[in-house]
């Protein structure tokens, strides 16, 4: 990825520029305003800014209508399509070199792009470069962290590739989407947005970016937040958790594919049975090991993903031997986790070998919600127990 020395005195556009801003909207007619403006009044001039509305049924288009630069281009769809599609069709027309969006409801610090563009420019290994946010509320208003629900979630520090993996498995998500600037190159090679997701189509792009390139997250807090209580994507409603935990599975489900044997060592070493391992058998019996590690946030889908992992494993036509000498992983042992892993029914009765093992004065108590948590966990140590992995 190559890179050129900024020179952000200019307010001349070439046919190519730089930076290539891309904004989907939808129903913010009262914010785009304020993110646009915010964008064509940043220091760094050499930018294009690609809007595209996402079939709004509020006054967004007039709104529009009335900014006046040549550098913002608008295109208003007739049908509401998904945010994923719109953005894909943003980095498809995109010419920049760098690409950057921005929500249709947030705003920018003046020297955003600017500060970024040198970062990248100075270290040609970086695919992207993210920074922190401000939180706004619904007028402008600055909200600290302890005022937001996961107030601190994108006050992180750098890592390495490796290490990031990590943190998004057992973690997930602390990377700011509209704050990134990426070299547009990499969404070359990546490919779109999953627009099957809803809640998750960053983190799942994230996933696949830190596999190949390093990034870095910047300590300022370059970007205007703003939080709109159950309008945003990210607003804690059920339907939106539900969606959240079948969106989980499928990342994971995918999470360690064309993950190296040295990414693999380097992230996850102190969980591996062997991290040395190598061959197919090796490293597949390790990758499906790691969904029952200890400290995960979600054990049914977690437990799930490993039991589908060791399921494809058994069933790949690799050295048997390898795995059950090595690893006590064989059809026996498959049989003992899917009997004791219950992820589908909801009623106590159905685990009754696990249920049995708990004391009667935990039982007594319990809803079968909650037992059926303390039962999936006690399952996971089974599986630990068995393949020889520390609890």
């Amino acid at each position: 990825m190559a890179s050129n020395q900024v020179t952000a005195a200019s307010i001349d556009t070439p046919s190519a520029p730089r930076v290539s801003v891309i904004m989907p909207s939808y129903n913010h007619a009262r914010y785009i305003r304020s993110a646009i403006e915010s964008v064509l009044a940043q220091t760094f001039k050499d930018l294009e800014l690609l809007v595209s509305d996402d079939g709004s049924i509020d006054d967004t288009s007039n709104v529009v209508a009335q900014i006046s630069d040549p550098r913002l281009s608008f295109v208003a769809n007739p049908f509401n399509r998904g945010a994923g599609i719109v953005t894909n069709e943003l980095i498809a027309r995109a010419r920049g070199e760098f690409i950057a969006l921005l929500n249709s409801d947030d705003e920018w610090v003046a020297d955003k792009l600017e500060r970024q563009v040198r970062m990248l420019d100075e270290d040609p290994s970086l695919a992207a470069c993210f920074t922190r946010a401000q939180w706004i509320d619904s007028e402008g208003k600055a909200l600290g962290d302890d005022q937001v629900e996961y107030g601190d979630v994108f006050n992180k520090e750098n890592r390495s590739q490796a290490m990031w993996l990590r943190w998004f498995f057992f973690s997930g998500n602390c990377l700011c989407h509209p704050s990134v600037l990426i070299r547009k190159d990499c969404y070359d090679v990546l490919g779109d947005y999953d627009n099957r997701l809803r809640q998750l189509p960053d983190f799942e792009m994230w996933v696949r970016l830190v596999k190949r390139w390093p990034i870095h997250i910047m300590s300022e807090r370059l970007l205007r937040f703003r939080i709109l209580p159950g309008e945003n994507a990210s607003s804690p409603t059920l339907k939106n958790a539900r969606r959240g935990n079948n969106e989980t599975f499928f990342i994971l489900s995918k999470f360690f594919d064309d993950v190296s044997p040295e990414l693999l060592k380097e992230g996850f070493g102190d969980l591996l049975r062997d991290p040395n391992a190598v061959g197919e058998s090796s490293i597949g019996a390790e990758k499906a090991l790691l969904y029952f590690s200890p400290g995960l946030g979600n054990p049914r889908i977690y437990g799930l993903v490993g039991t589908a992992a060791l399921h494809r494993l058994l069933g790949a036509g690799v050295d048997p031997s390898e795995l059950k000498q090595k690893y006590g992983i064989d059809d026996r042992f498959f049989q003992e986790v899917t009997g004791d892993l219950d992820t589908f029914t909801n009623v106590v009765t159905a685990q009754p070998s696990l249920l049995g093992r708990l004391p009667n004065s935990v039982r007594e108590g319990l809803s079968p919600y909650t037992a059926r948590e303390l039962i999936v966990e006690f399952a996971i140590r089974v599986v630990r127990r068995l393949s020889g992995r520390r609890t």
